[in-house]
């Protein structure tokens, strides 16, 4: 295949290195981190209920506005759970959620919406244009159709993203704030991608690994238009100025 003649392939063969202790140790408390925080257990408890009413009064739109709303605040789990995230300073803190928060929460969102099959059934596009608007269609199909990852591989790439430090094509008033660690956040960084990678290693083979980076990349690039194209829904962007609100707060009390 085309990917073998890849010259950095060699490279990567040469590298035969594990993954250590700690590495299985960071991959094991991020494993759990849904089923501790309710994401998809809640996701699969709606569509339950859901298949129980009439078929006329299923998935309505109020109703599917409070499951994402809902898991959208499980999104904070992502960030309080984690020790890397909480050794940085309250400043920094604050700036990579306000930076980060609305595309690992979205990719989030979806990703479980995804996985408890709602994206399925044959209404769910006619939802979501009416939750959102019908420029978000687009997207939102390219979405569903990158989103065959295992939980932990969502993790650790959520993980990354968590870390951020790059400008997304939102348009604001406020101007950039700079953060005062950005060696100790690039540092993260590069240690939940070297994560990810060899576990995607170990999980599969090198051409594979690489197959799944790219869609993993690919996917975010779908999200981070969706999150474009729903900037202006104000359910959805009051619920995540709420949910950043809340967790900042959270953190200096808890600091």
């Amino acid at each position: 295949m085309y990917l073998n003649k890849f010259p950095t392939l060699n490279l990567l063969q040469s590298d035969h290195s594990t993954l250590n202790a700690d590495q299985w140790s960071v991959i094991s408390n991020l494993s759990h981190c849904y089923d501790e925080y309710g994401g998809l257990s809640r996701g699969e408890r709606f569509m339950r209920e859901q298949e129980l009413l009439p078929p006329t009064m299923r998935y309505e739109s109020p109703a599917v506005i409070d499951l994402i709303q809902m898991i959208l605040h499980d999104g904070q789990s992502l960030y309080k759970t984690n020790q890397d995230f909480l050794s940085l300073s309250v400043d920094d803190r604050c700036i990579l959620l306000d930076n980060t928060f609305e595309h690992t929460a979205s990719l989030s969102s979806n990703f479980i919406l995804y996985k408890i099959r709602l994206m399925d059934i044959p209404i769910y596009y006619n939802i979501l244009e009416s939750i959102t608007n019908p420029d978000n269609l687009p997207a939102a199909r390219r979405i569903a159709k990158r989103l065959n990852f295992d939980v932990i591989i969502m993790k650790l790439f959520l993980s990354i993203l968590c870390f951020s430090t790059i400008g997304y094509t939102i348009y604001l008033n406020s101007p950039p704030i700079n953060l005062s660690n950005i060696k100790e956040i690039l540092r993260i960084q590069d240690k939940y991608t070297e994560l990810t990678w060899r576990y995607l290693v170990y999980k599969y083979n090198y051409e594979w690994a690489i197959k799944c980076f790219s869609d993993l990349i690919r996917c975010f690039f779908a999200v981070n238009e969706a999150v474009v194209k729903t900037h202006e829904i104000q359910w959805f962007t009051n619920t995540i100025h709420s949910i950043v609100e809340d967790t900042e707060l959270s953190l200096i009390v808890d600091d």
